[in-house]
């Protein structure tokens, strides 16, 4: 059995960088829910500090992933989109990408299984990740523990470079030249 990446909603720069040191992007999706993991939360380079962003659950699913129902009881979208331009609103390429994600924040029909991999597919087409993508329901994972090259962040003048960030940051810093960027993680 390949080992497979983690089920994460907007995925870490590093997460990206894995997947392409594997040559692939494959993602576990079965498995149960796990609370409080990158699987409903993600980290975006905000203005005065590192922001954890999550999306809200229905309690009561039946313990597996595919059965998470978001939780539409909370604006959670509107913080997430506040949050966004907060962060990424003078970032090079904020306008350039913003109106292709944010409808992920605003569809009420998706499952929190079905946002996560929409947020990663969304993402790996984005960044133009060289690598092919593949859902699997096999379990065995690897963790991402890839230490990234810096890259220029919009707040990087007074916190330095911040890597356990959202790939959202390096898309909205870097634009089309993200898939340059992940490709220096390829082998060989």
């Amino acid at each position: 059995m390949m080992t497979a990446l983690p089920p994460y909603l907007f995925p870490s720069v590093a997460w990206f960088a894995q997947g392409v040191r594997m040559g692939k992007l494959r993602v576990a999706m079965g498995g149960r829910f796990e609370k409080q993991t990158c699987r409903s939360r993600y980290k975006i380079a905000g203005p005065n500090a590192l922001q954890m962003l999550s999306v809200p659950i229905v309690h009561g699913h039946g313990g597996g992933f595919a059965e998470v129902q978001i939780s539409r009881a909370h604006k959670w979208d509107k913080e997430h989109i506040r949050a966004w331009e907060t962060a990424y609103g003078n970032s090079p390429f904020y306008e350039f990408y913003d109106y292709r994600l944010l409808p992920l924040l605003t569809d009420t029909s998706l499952s929190l299984q079905e946002l996560v991999m929409r947020s990663i597919v969304k993402l790996k087409n984005e960044l133009k990740c060289p690598v092919e993508l593949e859902f699997t329901d096999e379990f065995q994972l690897t963790e991402p523990d890839m230490e990234i090259t810096p890259y220029p962040q919009v707040f990087d003048d007074r916190f330095g470079f911040r890597p356990d960030v959202s790939a959202l940051d390096l898309l909205f810093n870097l634009g089309p030249e993200s898939g340059d960027y992940l490709r220096q993680y390829a082998l060989g």
